[in-house]
Formats: C-alpha cells, sequence, structure tokens
C-alpha cells in the first residue's frame, strides 16, 4: 500500500504519531512475511509518496520486526483492536 504526503514533515508527524492505517500496515506485511513458506529476512513495511515525485520504501530488517510489533501492539490496544494484539503475541514468542 502505497501512502501519500504532501510533505517529508507530515510523514515524519504521522510515524511519530504512531499512525493506526500505519501501524497497521507494518503490521499486515510483517504478518505475511512471518507466516510465509520463504524464511524472509526483510519486509518493506510500507511505501510513502511524498510530494508528486518522491517514492519511499520504508524496509523492515528481521531484527527490527520485534520493536516494530511491540509498538503495534501498543497501537491497537489503544485502539480496542485486542485480537491482532493477541497474533502479535505469538509472533513475537517465536521471533
Amino acid at each position: 500500500m502505497v501512502f501519500e504526503f504532501k510533505t517529508v514533515e507530515e510523514l515524519k508527524e504521522k510515524i511519530e504519531a504512531k499512525d493506526l492505517a500505519l501501524s497497521m500496515e507494518i503490521y499486515k506485511q510483517i504478518y505475511k512475511a512471518f507466516y510465509s513458506k520463504v524464511k524472509r529476512k526483510k519486509v518493506t513495511a510500507f511505501v510513502a509518496k511524498v510530494g508528486s515525485h518522491d517514492v519511499i520504501d520504508f524496509i523492515l530488517e528481521r531484527n527490527q520486526w520485534s520493536t516494530s510489533l511491540k509498538t503495534c501492539m501498543d497501537v491497537f490496544a489503544n485502539n480496542d483492536l485486542f485480537e491482532e494484539c493477541i497474533e502479535i503475541q505469538k509472533m513475537l514468542k517465536e521471533l
């Protein structure tokens, strides 16, 4: 999924605010990679388009997945998305 932002500052604000949509996309991409038959070492967490032409791929190495999932779990807990929190806990135990 490509997220569009007018400026880099807007993108930074969304990341720092732990935006729900970004967190959900990060979770989905790690989930797909985690349960893939091929053991993946990295994942494109999300793609950001800034302005009219700059495209940035946010890539997470496998050693970053745990921290990212914990952050996603905090965001999901604050938004009452408890099924996703349970799934993240299962994934964290195996990472």
